[in-house]
């Protein structure tokens, strides 16, 4: 006797559909198997429930409608759930508190990691309120520097499908695969390749960890619907050769595609996306290689409603720091001279960003660029070296000297008062360059914004002791509390978290259709401005972590205004309270009535109505076996 087929996705669906006389004459329990087999895991999609196409039991199979222990007693015996769970009753909050429980039993952060994972894939609405109100704590663990290391384990913690992965072999069929994602109402997608994930490198398909965990914080920091965020991996292949021969690896076991191929392969992703979700869909490009991240940029902004974090996220939060640490020097940021350790991506768009602040206070563009310094792997970026090419971005920076490549000599001829590493490269910023800076600045300003931790350019330790206490820091990864000369420095973490939440969640409530530059000036003005006196006597320029929400929505105000002022949006008319607009879309991490919703009719008036009388179907011809047939 021959065995059934197996079939797969979409295709058992169409033979079912093609075999509805054998689908009739199945037996009563053959029929309830097939029903149920042919369920998915998550049947609800969007934020509207419709009662008659969910079952009880997917209330406590869809993380989306679960609630745990928080049904009602009459929503158990309603929803036919009675008996499936003990007898014990709870609140969301006494949910809250096993969870922090559970999550401080585990010593290792990965571990700390996966029960997140585990806890978003069981309890959705528990999961992001969680993260919410404990982001302090548990940012670390969903976003740098945790993050990093789940990317590089990925293969071993993969457990069911977050995200769409479309490979270099899907080309020609990309609509096709986007078709796949059962949600219709997509509003952000954050898109990688994975080639450059945080400091680590190349990690192939690993990096779809980095945007799973960015849209997690779209929710949990601005309000944004889960639903309406994707996150994808462009599977074009890793040049990672110990990925390559990783057994464990997940993706395409190739090396990666360039040049033209590589390029027609982005364009078709843009206009799938687009013809998917609208010309407004949001697309947020992360972690692609250097050489690729400008000229995406640039080749997209004008044409779709796309930004490049770690550019355009990564420069706001630091322009934001420089304007905060205005307030302690006592020098305004036309003042300041700037070096970069690092040309790269986050350096230049940082560097761009702080040209435009300069601008904008009266400074021209050329005088304001010749206030900044910058190094990469080969030396100062000078018009006359002979070693290492230049980008464009890179030779608006390329200063008329001689070439150089000690930092230390660097630093010591500049004299900046800004030391900023985006270099990837530890302990560059060595003792005798802080030292350096202390003895040149009164407050030095030092940023060692490279992630992960093992990465940055120097440690909060380092920086406070080779400058007397007396430096202004900032990091990309979190340092711990120092002690110097009896006082406690709490160091503030330059994330882009506090910035890309507020600005997605404002473009997204306007329909802005492209996000200019000037989006992220005003969000690093917001960011600094937030910033109280207390958090600056602590050592910190920015916020702590537990306001990112608050600072998110003023971000979102003020994009949202700058999108209409500026004729960006879409959505109109243009809201006159902006705030309460905002505040009416945001998700609720609060649990919902899983009852429907009921409301009473009004008694029917009485009416007499008049004898039921027999109606004639057949006249009397046809009923004698006559026809009426001409």
């Amino acid at each position: 006797m021959l065995s059934r087929p197996i079939l797969h996705g979409n295709l058992s669906k169409i033979c079912a559909a093609s075999r509805p006389a054998a689908a009739a004459a199945a037996s009563p329990v053959a029929r309830q198997i097939t029903s149920t087999d042919s369920r998915h895991f998550h049947d609800v999609v969007g934020d509207v429930v419709c009662p008659s196409g969910v079952r009880g039991i997917d209330h406590l199979r869809d993380p989306r409608l679960n609630k745990g222990l928080a049904f009602t007693l009459e929503e158990r015996q309603t929803l036919g759930i009675h008996g499936l769970q003990p007898a014990r009753f709870k609140t969301q909050e006494e949910q809250l508190e096993l969870c922090k429980i559970a999550v401080s039993r585990y010593t290792e952060p990965l571990n700390k990691y996966l029960y997140l994972v585990d806890l978003q894939d069981r309890n959705e609405r528990l999961f992001y309120r969680f993260l919410a109100e404990n982001i302090e704590h548990l940012m670390p663990i969903v976003y740098t520097p945790t993050v990093g290391l789940a990317c590089q384990r990925f293969g071993l913690i993969y457990r069911r499908p977050r995200g769409l992965f479309i490979s270099f072999n899907d080309r020609g069929y990309v609509f096709d695969v986007i078709k796949n994602w059962p949600e219709s109402d997509v509003r952000a997608i954050c898109v990688t390749d994975g080639e450059r994930i945080l400091g680590l490198g190349d990690l192939g398909a690993n990096g779809m960890g980095i945007c799973v965990g960015k849209l997690a914080l779209y929710t949990a920091l601005a309000g944004i619907k889960p639903h309406r965020c994707l996150p994808i991996l462009l599977d074009v292949g890793t040049n990672n050769i110990d990925l390559l021969e990783d057994p464990l690896y997940v993706g395409l076991r190739q090396k990666r595609i360039v040049g033209k191929e590589y390029d027609d392969f982005l364009d078709e992703f843009m206009q799938a996306i687009v013809k998917r979700y609208g010309q407004n869909t949001l697309i947020q490009f992360e972690d692609f290689g250097n050489h690729n991240a400008f000229r995406f940029l640039d080749r997209y902004r004008d044409s779709y409603c796309t930004f490049n974090d770690d550019i355009q996220g990564t420069a706001s939060v630091a322009l934001a720091g420089i304007y905060a640490s205005t307030r302690i020097t006592g020098k305004s940021i036309t003042d300041y001279t700037f070096m970069f350790a690092g040309a790269g991506e986050a350096a230049i768009g940082i560097a761009d960003l702080i040209v435009n602040a300069m601008v904008a206070e009266g400074v021209p563009k050329e005088e304001a660029r010749q206030k900044i310094w910058m190094t990469d792997i080969n030396g100062l970026l000078t018009t006359t070296r002979q070693e290492g090419s230049l980008s464009d971005h890179q030779k608006n920076y390329a200063k008329e000297v001689a070439p150089m490549k000690n930092l230390q000599e660097i630093v010591e001829k500049v004299k900046p008062n800004v030391l900023i590493g985006a270099s990837a490269a530890a302990g560059i910023f060595t003792p005798e360059i802080l030292r350096l800076m202390a003895t040149n600045n009164e407050r030095p300003v030092v940023f060692a914004l490279s992630n992960p931790t093992h990465k940055a350019e120097c440690t909060a330790e380092q920086a406070y002791t080779n400058t007397e206490g007396r430096v202004i820091f900032s990091s990309g990864s979190p340092f711990p509390p120092v002690e110097y000369n009896g006082k406690t420095y709490n160091p503030g973490q330059g994330n882009n978290a506090y910035i890309f939440p507020g600005v997605a969640l404002g473009v997204i409530t306007t329909g802005t259709h492209h996000i200019s530059d000037d989006m992220f000036l005003i969000a690093a003005r917001e960011l600094a401005n937030f910033v109280d006196q207390s958090d600056l006597d602590r050592g910190s320029l920015y916020p702590s972590l537990n306001a990112v929400r608050e600072v998110s929505m003023r971000i979102a105000e003020s994009v949202t205004k700058c999108a209409y002022d500026k004729g960006l949006a879409s959505t109109y008319p243009e809201p006159s309270d902006k705030r309460k607009w905002l505040e009416d879309q945001l998700y609720n991490f609060n649990y919902q009535s899983s009852m429907p919703v009921t409301w009473p009719w009004p008694r029917m008036p009485y009416v007499k109505t008049r004898p039921l009388e027999p109606t004639i179907l057949f006249s009397d011809s046809k009923k004698n076996g006559g026809t009426n047939c001409k």
